[in-house]
């Protein structure tokens, strides 16, 4: 089951998105040390933004979170036009049974339906099979490479593909 997340979901909201950062972070811009660091009220924030941007979650058997991908929307005048997934992950314990997919489906629906909306943004690490072949069958497309976009460590460094979706296709199935 999907649904967005709302601010009782902050706790295992919290949980996940630690374990996101710390088995992959060449994945996201945040790190494990800055995040355990935020509050209880810092998550109860993040799991809850004001719509139309929004935080979405999977659940296995509809009480274990196993899944999450966050929306937002751009805040200037200019940029309104555009959507932006970020955060997506799912735990290795889900991974195979279509859970990215269902979320993926899930945010791309939830953009769909912004007043305004017309492009759903990513990154995704270059090398990163499996979300690229997700992102692909979604139908997101490669439009450039940032390089060293992410650092671990001095010399430690990761480019990112940056991908687009033009809403105004026809949508993508799940095939």
């Amino acid at each position: 089951m999907i649904r967005r997340l709302g601010s009782a979901d902050a706790a295992a909201f919290r949980e996940i998105r630690l374990e996101a950062l710390r088995t992959c972070p060449q994945a996201f811009g945040s790190s494990f040390e800055e995040e355990q660091r935020l509050t209880p009220a810092d998550f109860s924030r993040r799991v809850a933004p004001e719509p139309p941007d929004a935080v979405f979650g999977a659940f296995l058997d509809d009480t274990s979170l196993v899944g999450i991908a966050g929306f937002v929307v751009g805040k200037h005048i200019k940029e309104r036009h555009k959507g932006t997934l970020f955060g997506m992950y799912v735990s290795p314990a889900a991974r195979g049974r279509g859970v990215g997919m269902e979320l993926l489906q899930s945010v791309i629906e939830h953009a769909r339906n912004v007043p305004g909306v017309e492009i759903v943004q990513l990154t995704v690490t270059v090398g990163n099979k499996a979300a690229c072949t997700l992102y692909d069958r979604a139908g997101f497309v490669p439009y450039g490479i940032e390089p060293r976009a992410l650092r671990l460590a001095p010399g430690d460094y990761f480019d990112e593909e940056l991908r687009s979706l033009d809403l105004a296709a026809a949508p993508i199935t799940s095939a």
